[in-house]
């Protein structure tokens, strides 16, 4: 029976995990078995992290009409190197027919691949009905944008078979608010971002049923009046929780602290954004939906300006260590924020560290802070998902009980 050695990442507690059929089998207590020195020097362990947002990865979008079932498997494997056990591929402001290829070819991957099934837990819909304003719409290309339409969303819905979980919209759009009842009362978990909404906007969608803000502070206009904004409203409103990209570039300590105060940690959730940019050397790239510069910093940034995001190059490890820095926040509570939160947005079964459980694990170690970077490291030795290792950092090996 495979085992390993490692600290629960939240009591520190030095324990023994063996893996039977895809489940936890045993979770044996190590603390009089081994010195402090012995435990200390163990990896720690958690449920897998889970992204609520990642577009793709070294080239490769799951908005690109060129995507296929193999891309996804191999966006899935390069996942799994940054603790990611499980996500939801972002499918953003595109063209009618480009969307419906994507949510097809990522339905059809299951299909083909039913490992995938574990891993990708649904889709997010990032778009099209959000904000045409610059800023306010990121990365999103202008000519996509459009009315909020039930029939589009319906269409969208059966050719992914039923895969779509997670939908950003903008609160101020014609409409809207009879979307959002709509779309919750499909099971639907609704967010709003990249919007420029007012705070009459914002409360009537929270009304409606929006529960999350997606990736609060980004997808913004660059000037916005210093009272009347849209981050008020959302930092105010106790029903929403809200995503933050924190990997050292999106966002400043200032405003990560300020968030988590005022939402605290239970209303909180951490996302990389990881751009399908992300991966690749330095230069200037196209996809079918624009372009990015890749600086040499690793900042992914629209095409011909340095201001506006593209997406992060950071995993969702990487973005765990940097909230324990920017959020001053212990890593136990940043590892929650990535792995407990997000599957609570979504209503689905949270994994526990106990016997029975499903062996959907990370194992890692301690935060690295990189002298030269605007960011932390956390070094990921494993990422397993039913059982089977889906990364294994080289060095690391599971024993046997």
């Amino acid at each position: 029976m495979p085992c390993f050695r490692a600290r629960h990442y939240s009591t520190g507690e030095p324990l023994e995990i063996t893996i039977q059929g895809g489940r936890i089998g045993s979770v044996n207590s190590l603390r009089t078995e081994l010195s402090e020195l012995e435990s200390i020097a163990l990896p720690l362990v958690s449920p897998s992290f889970f992204d609520l947002q990642v577009n793709g990865y070294g080239g490769q979008w799951f908005s690109d009409l060129s995507l296929t079932t193999g891309h996804i498997g191999q966006i899935a494997s390069q996942l799994a190197r940054f603790g990611i056990g499980q996500f939801l591929p972002a499918v953003v402001t595109n063209t009618t027919c480009a969307m419906h290829h994507s949510v097809r070819t990522i339905s059809r991957a299951i299909e083909e691949m039913p490992w995938l099934g574990q891993q990708v837990a649904g889709i997010h819909l990032e778009g099209p009905w959000i904000s045409s304003r610059d800023g306010a719409r990121g990365a999103h290309p202008l000519h996509a944008i459009r009315s909020p339409d039930l029939d589009e969303f319906d269409s969208l819905q059966a050719a992914s078979n039923g895969m779509i979980k997670l939908v950003t919209v903008a609160p101020e759009l014609p409409g809207m608010n009879r979307f959002i009842r709509e779309l919750v009362s499909r099971g639907i978990v609704v967010a709003m971002g990249h919007t420029a909404a007012n705070a009459d906007e914002i409360e009537a969608a929270s009304d409606a049923g929006v529960t999350l803000a997606t990736h609060l502070g980004n997808g913004l206009e660059s000037r916005i009046h210093r009272h009347h904004n849209p981050l008020w409203p959302q930092l105010a409103d106790d029903r929403l929780s809200c995503s933050l990209i924190v990997d050292g570039q999106h966002l400043p300590a200032a405003f990560v602290k300020t968030v988590i105060r005022a939402k605290t940690l239970d209303r909180v959730l951490l996302t990389c954004d990881i751009s399908g940019w992300a991966g690749l050397p330095s230069g200037a790239y196209v996809s079918d939906w624009g372009g990015c510069d890749v600086l040499d910093s690793g900042k992914l940034v629209v095409s011909g300006q340095p201001e506006f995001l593209a997406g992060s190059h950071l995993g969702l490890g990487d973005c765990i260590a940097t909230a324990t820095v920017l959020g001053e926040i212990p890593l136990a509570r940043a590892v929650d924020l990535a792995t407990l939160q997000p599957r609570k947005l979504l209503h689905l079964t949270i994994p526990e560290l106990s016997a029975g459980g499903l062996a959907d694990l990370t194992i890692f170690q301690e935060p690295r802070m990189l002298s030269q970077k605007s960011h932390a490291e956390l070094p990921i030795l494993a990422t397993m998902s039913q059982g089977q290792m889906v990364y294994q950092a080289e060095g690391f090996q599971l024993g046997s009980a």
